[in-house]
């Protein structure tokens, strides 16, 4: 295969490049998914053992459509191990487990019921109940989990992070501790768990010899993501080989919220002497009017690999414009004016976006869109995973995977009439002493005959073990979960018709597994996003005005974007005024919004906003005076805000007449 006609000359020299470190800066819209895809390509052409290769990716689908579409070239390259370093961390765990005197069929735990055990671990310690405040579970959670990823002490997250807590750090420090052994015993492991023991397995030469052996090739895709945890795991796997490819885009460093550690990709070379470093600057996404406003903003960076986009195929467009509005329903009004003048110009409403730093600053977008009928989706909302109802039915799901899933049970019997904590904890306590459901059942007999919450129980064992003898078929053990949980569902929740179509969604989830571990592993490792409801109407079958965090649009492009809220305290928003670092990773992520735009670009403001019910003076943001911004961008354009609409005539009815002619109308008068 001839590869030299697939790509261009960046791409092909890092596609060839076989052994040593290798460091590939992928601008926004250069290419890289294709780089990855080529050269897993390129070696398993070269006689390169497809089991010896590693690709480790941020999301599993990635991973798989770059090796599907390889595997189409060259079925062996369907060989390659890829996946995320959670799901990475989760075969070496099992592999390793005996090792570590830990049972291999482990529970992962996602983040709320991380939460749990830790508001469980805090109140058995005597945290809660005193004079000094302690953090919420969800607080505590985030801590932990920012501690462990970045590195730092529980002091140091909270002195930047959680000041008024920061008499609490040795009570912290404490907890997580005493977390860490609760985890052990019942055999959960929340996610960073899952790289933390990874780390601590390679930090054994035997083991990391073993999988140095294994993995012979490691390539690492949005290396800037990674956090400080994952970068000295890919420093452990390759340091003895020294074959391991990275590629990312330091501009686009946005994740540190999460820990992600900017330093991973800047200090690559350094980490990996003597890597190669290729960059790819050839943008096919953009017109060079857009490049250009997102090379400004690059030029103003202080800590980067210096980088020039550029259009692959010389493509002109309009320039970026800029547009302030006195409210923001003046501005909601005019993008969707846009929007529908663009849609009756031929353009697909899926490939018009509205991009915001923060979600609640786009409500008047939502209601403007809504109130016209045109279908939008919202993206950085709450995921399918994360509903109570979703969560419900999981839970019941870990329950036949592992009976003595404290976590799960508690869940479970929170859902019956009368049962409150203690009650729960009480009825947990006995069951933890029998190892399988059907044994389980004679704890349930045994309940008080009076106790209002009897009945439910009993039938909610004899539903586990129905359930539990048919999970061959997860289909069917599935559907027997769901119809016992259907009346709960229906007392418990108004809108329960429409919570009842996602758990179904989640039964054709569960039909795709031949394993309930394998369900909830994937569930617990990168859950389904949610559904999106459509506003039916006239746009019917025309795809959906995607609004976004910007967040959420990384890696995501759109024929035009319109980025708003461009506001000082907004964007960059407020947090981020007390440091450098911070500012520029907003920095970074204005430069992420601005290079989704493939046609049209447009950056909006109000002069006017509100804040505790007084209104407010807006700054422009920083963002929109950086150096060579002024000449890159149309001039400003003021819209006038509507006039106001004739005052309404006053019909003088009072509630007995309102009332009288409604009592007409219901009898079809």
């Amino acid at each position: 295969m001839e590869l030299a006609s697939f790509l261009n000359r960046e791409q092909l020299a890092a596609v060839e490049h076989r052994d040593g470190p290798l460091l590939v800066i992928a601008g926004a819209g250069s290419g890289k998914t294709r780089v990855i895809e080529y050269r897993v390509l390129n070696l398993v052409m070269n006689r390169v053992d497809p089991g010896q290769i590693l690709l480790l990716t941020f999301t599993r689908r990635a991973a798989k459509e770059m090796l599907n579409r390889a595997a189409k070239r060259d079925p062996r390259a369907g060989q390659v191990e890829g996946g995320t370093f959670h799901a990475f961390g989760v075969k070496v765990l099992r592999q390793f487990a005996k090792s570590l005197g830990i049972k291999e069929n482990f529970t992962v735990i996602d983040q709320a019921d991380a939460e749990e055990a830790l508001h469980r671990c805090a109140t058995d310690l005597g945290y809660y109940g005193k004079e000094k405040r302690f953090p919420q579970k969800s607080t505590l959670q985030k801590i932990c989990s920012m501690a462990t990823n970045k590195r730092i002490s529980v002091g140091e997250i909270l002195e930047r992070e959680y000041p008024n807590f920061i008499e609490c750090n040795q009570e912290i420090e404490k907890l997580r501790g005493q977390y860490a052994k609760y985890k052990l015993e019942q055999a959960y492991f929340d996610y960073d768990d899952l790289l933390l023991y990874l780390k601590l397995l390679l930090d054994q030469k035997a083991v990391r010899e073993h999988l140095s052996t294994t993995y012979r090739y490691i390539m690492v895709d949005e290396f800037q993501d990674t956090n400080y945890l994952q970068g000295e795991i890919v420093s452990l796997l390759g340091g003895a080989h020294q074959n391991v490819m990275v590629v990312g885009d330091d501009a686009q460093s946005i994740y540190g919220f999460r820990g992600a550690h900017h330093q991973n990709i800047l200090s690559f070379p350094e980490r990996f002497k003597g890597a190669k470093v290729i960059k790819l600057e050839a943008n096919y996404r953009s017109s060079q009017e857009i490049l250009d406003l997102g090379n400004a903003v690059l030029g103003n960076m202080v800590h980067k690999f210096s980088k020039t986009l550029k259009s692959a195929e010389g493509r002109q467009g309009e320039k970026p414009g800029i547009v302030y509005f006195k409210e923001p329903a003046d501005e909601a009004a005019w993008i969707v004016d846009q929007v529908q003048e663009y849609y009756h110009q031929g353009e697909n409403l899926s490939e018009m976006a509205v991009l915001f730093r923060s979600s609640h600053i786009s409500f008047h977008l939502q209601t403007e869109l809504a109130k016209r009928r045109i279908p939008f989706e919202v993206f950085g909302g709450k995921k399918f995973s994360d509903t109570a109802h979703v969560k419900d039915l999981i839970g019941y799901l870990k329950l036949l995977a592992n009976p003595r899933d404290e976590l799960a049970w508690n869940r479970a019997l929170m859902l019956l009439p009368g049962v409150g904590p203690k009650t729960a904890s009480k009825i947990i306590h006995d069951l933890l002493g029998r190892p399988v459901l059907v044994e389980m059942k004679a704890i349930f007999d045994c309940l008080p005959e009076k106790a209002k919450y009897k009945a439910a129980a009993v039938r909610l064992i004899k539903t586990l073990i129905e359930a539990d003898q048919k999970k061959d078929d997860l289909g069917l053990s599935y559907r027997i979960l769901l119809d016992a949980y259907l009346p709960i569902l229906e007392d418990k929740y108004d809108n329960w018709t429409q919570r009842k179509k996602d758990l179904e969604t989640l039964a054709q989830i569960a039909a795709r597994y031949t394993s309930i571990e394998l369900l909830l592993t994937d569930f617990a490792l990168e859950p389904p996003e949610r559904e999106v409801a459509e506003v039916s109407g006239i746009y019917q079958n025309e795809g959906r005005v995607c609004l976004s965090t910007i967040h959420s649009a990384k890696g995501l492009e759109w024929g035009n974007v319109f980025v708003i809220g461009m506001i000082e305290g907004i964007f960059p928003t407020a947090y981020a005024l007390k440091t450098d670092e911070a500012i520029a990773e907003e920095e970074r992520l204005f430069y992420v919004a601005v290079t989704r735009a493939k046609d049209r670009l447009y950056l909006s403001m109000t002069h006017y906003g509100f804040s505790g019910g007084i209104t407010q003076f807006n700054k422009p943001s920083r963002f929109l005076s950086l150096p060579g911004m002024a000449e890159l961008i149309e001039k400003p354009g003021e819209l006038e805000t509507p006039k106001p609409k004739p005052a309404l005539p006053n019909i003088g009815m009072n509630k007995d007449e309102l009332l009288a002619k409604l009592a007409d109308l219901y009898r079809g008068k």
